[in-house]
């Protein structure tokens, strides 16, 4: 095969990276952040809390607040709109005494929050993946890595009510353990053009705060944010009677 002269090689029409030097990387903007400085617009967002209680509480309350349009932990700003919160561990009664927990508490700061709930209640759907739901499963997709019935509808969902945020509690429960590499995981959720809160038990042999836009690390005392933008970022904490806020 006889060689093509060099400047009819495609490789060698763009040589050097002098190009990136001056290139600006597009970065979310902060005015668009879903949660003002935690969780930016259309991202991929992972928590773990080492074996500290309260993961579910707190994405309960960042959920609520997204819903409501309520300052999240008192202080950060949220981009109102619907919310899908799906649970693959705790049934609905969990999830119902968890949300009238964090109702109760918010009645005490919040003058109108049972006028705000009654107006926006439709913003927040709660579904529990352990009782029967409609005969689906957790797994988003199956071992060979292709989409289940359960993504399909969660796809069709997001789209219709254009979805501002999806809470999945756990993340491990929602991608079979055959699955090793989270990466690609990642890939398919990406599909959901929305941003997405993921909790993990950290029992996964996966990185799971690899592929994602922002880790956060939740203590009993601090949230420690890793954010692929902006760098790191900790905000003092503290649990009250069921409710988070910062100290």
């Amino acid at each position: 095969m006889a060689l093509k002269m060099m400047e009819d090689n495609p490789f060698a029409r763009h040589t050097g990276i002098k190009e990136w030097i001056t290139r600006a990387v597009a970065a979310p903007k902060p005015e668009d952040d879903i949660i003002s400085e935690i969780i930016p617009f259309n991202s991929l967002v992972c928590l773990k809390t080492n074996g500290i209680y309260g993961k579910s509480t707190f994405a309960m309350q960042a959920a609520m607040s997204v819903a409501l349009g309520l300052p999240f932990l008192g202080r950060y700003r949220c981009q109102q709109g619907h919310v899908i919160y799906l649970s693959a561990q705790d049934t609905d009664d969990d999830n119902c005494r968890r949300f009238k927990r964090l109702c109760r508490e918010w009645q005490k700061s919040e003058p109108e929050f049972d006028h705000n709930l009654l107006q926006n209640g439709d913003n927040l759907t709660c579904i529990s993946m352990c009782d029967d739901c409609y005969g689906t499963q957790s797994h988003l997709v199956d071992v060979t890595g292709s989409h289940s019935k359960t993504l399909t509808h969660l796809l069709k969902f997001c789209e219709y009510y254009k979805v501002k945020l999806v809470v999945l509690d756990p993340i491990e429960e929602f991608f079979p353990e055959q699955i090793k590499n989270i990466t690609e995981f990642y890939r398919t959720l990406r599909q959901l053009n929305t941003s997405v809160l993921m909790l993990s038990n950290g029992t996964s042999s996966s990185d799971v705060f690899h592929g994602v836009e922002v880790g956060v690390q939740l203590s009993d005392d601090k949230l420690q944010l890793k954010n692929f933008f902006t760098g790191k970022k900790d905000i003092s904490l503290e649990m009250g009677v069921g409710i988070w806020s910062t100290s």
